[in-house]
């Protein structure tokens, strides 16, 4: 890392609750929401009966999962960020602040939206719905329905805005 390189410039949400530290709660209250909308919907839509004690087994294990995917690619996006910053300040720049602006900078951050997704299946797949009595096929679809409608868009959200 250059010796002039700011961390000013990271991720916006992160920024976010550290500034307003309020917000922490009413972001975990969304993503508990929405963890539980796009949850209820995938056992709807695979004909699953027993939807309200399948939830209850496993929503806490989703929402932590959803979080610990959104942070590893989150570190991923960060990462990429600071190794751009020492060859190509630019993308690194439109990276941070507007992926739209540079197709490389959108490509990162779509990649980081992926792996991201990715990470959240695994967990999901592999954890979440241990102790429920879903089928393994029921388990896969449940886990790619949570990685792909809870994927961390907020990763192409210009931030460019709340800084100049």
């Amino acid at each position: 890392m250059k010796k002039d390189t700011k961390l000013y410039n990271m991720i916006f949400p992160i920024w976010l609750l550290v500034f307003i530290p309020w917000l922490v709660f009413p972001a975990a209250v969304l993503n508990f929401g929405i963890d539980t909308l796009v949850l209820l919907l995938a056992l709807r839509h695979l004909g699953v009966t027993s939807k309200k004690t399948v939830w209850k087994k496993s929503i806490i294990r989703v929402v932590i999962f959803g979080f610990l995917g959104d942070i590893a690619g989150a570190l991923a996006m960060f990462g990429i960020g600071l190794a751009l910053d020492e060859m190509d300040f630019d993308i690194y720049n439109k990276l941070m602040y507007n992926p739209w602006s540079n197709i490389a900078a959108l490509c990162i951050a779509l990649g980081c939206m992926v792996f991201a997704s990715f990470v959240i299946y695994k967990l999901d797949k592999r954890f979440a719905f241990t102790k429920t009595a879903l089928t393994e096929i029921q388990k896969k679809k449940t886990a790619l329905a949570m990685a792909v409608f809870t994927t961390p868009i907020l990763f192409i959200v210009p931030t460019e805005p709340f800084f100049y």
